[in-house]
């Protein structure tokens, strides 16, 4: 597939592909740089061209926290009609790509949570709805900024209108119940993407065999679980629930609200894990470290600021029960200010 062409673009890379189809880098030869393009599979590409560039969907969607749609056309591929949805190339590739590879902190999930929820302000403002916010859809830009990817562009994506639209473990109680998405369902798509940053995983599996089912465990807090890493602050949980409550009217009503809730949590350390006995972390150009570690008498925990040991919050002769509770603990109270 590298060096051949799609439309008039060359292909250097595939990717990734998805539900939807697949993504190639590219070159365009008439602006002389390197683009992403999104190839999908619809039922009638010119109609869905049409009713993108009519509704002046791109224009609308274009802001610093949203992937830049150059834009839509209708093709072939491997003799089959598709769109291509042309996009600027962000090489840092997908939010999903970084949790797969490595940790992110509360304090990284709250700031790419927050630019996300500035994009999705934007589009909401301009009556435009996401429709399937999950971390694939997430892109880190060139500066490591958050940009929302496939705005507004993913109700069009389903063969089937019947079909539960975007991805179904981010859908909430009343899109399941039938009723059709709103800007609500998008933040609480938002939420169950904060969910899965702040827990590191990297899929929430999905195993209902039927509605009934999934709507069950949704209606009763236990899917997604209520479970998470023990290293996350009570303030962070206390966010998240309300914005992936099963009561719309509960829910943050708008991404503004959401958004402020996160900006007022007052980060100090900004913690990362290294290995299960070992966390790094950074504040305002001071390293810290925290170990725990075993001798005869039971568990010692040393914590250190530029490599200094700081007392009250070192421990000693802790027994094998109460280590990991006290070692948790001295991450989240000093976490936050």
């Amino acid at each position: 597939m590298t060096g051949t062409k799609l439309d008039k673009f060359q292909i250097i890379d595939h990717l990734g592909n998805g539900h939807f189809g697949h993504v190639f880098l590219c070159y365009d030869p008439f602006l002389q740089k390197e683009i992403a393009i999104k190839v999908i599979k619809v039922p009638d590409p010119s109609k869905f061209v049409n009713a993108v560039k009519e509704g002046q969907t791109l224009d609308l969607c274009r802001h610093k926290h949203i992937v830049d749609v150059k834009d839509v056309r209708a093709s072939l591929f491997n003799g089959e009609p598709v769109v291509l949805i042309i996009m600027e190339y962000l090489s840092k590739g997908s939010i999903q790509k970084h949790i797969e590879k490595r940790f992110i902190s509360v304090k990284e999930a709250f700031k790419i949570t927050q630019q996300s929820l500035l994009g999705l302000e934007h589009a909401h403002n301009n009556n435009v709805l996401h429709r399937d916010i999950k971390p694939g859809n997430i892109m880190f830009g060139d500066n490591g900024e958050a940009k929302l990817s496939d705005f507004g562009l993913a109700i069009n994506y389903h063969v089937d209108p019947s079909d539960i639209l975007g991805y179904r473990p981010h859908q909430p109680l009343e899109v399941i119940e039938g009723n059709p998405m709103n800007k609500l369902s998008d933040i609480y798509a938002t939420g169950i993407t904060l969910y899965r940053l702040l827990n590191n995983t990297n899929n929430l599996p999905f195993t209902f065999s039927t509605i009934d089912e999934w709507k069950k465990a949704v209606k009763k807090d236990l899917f997604p679980p209520r479970q998470y890493l023990p290293h996350i602050p009570d303030k962070a949980v206390k966010i998240l629930h309300k914005s992936i409550h099963k009561s719309t009217a509960t829910r943050f009503q708008n991404c503004t609200e959401f958004r402020q809730a996160l900006e007022k949590i007052n980060f100090n350390i900004d913690w990362v894990y290294i290995y299960s006995d070992n966390w790094s972390g950074h504040s305002n150009g001071d390293n810290y470290t925290l170990n725990k570690y075993r001798k005869r008498t039971g568990w010692f925990i040393d914590f250190k600021k530029n490599g200094t040991r700081k007392n009250e919050h070192c421990y000693a002769n802790l027994p094998d029960d109460k280590v990991d509770e006290v070692f948790f603990n001295t991450i989240k109270d000093t976490t936050l200010v």
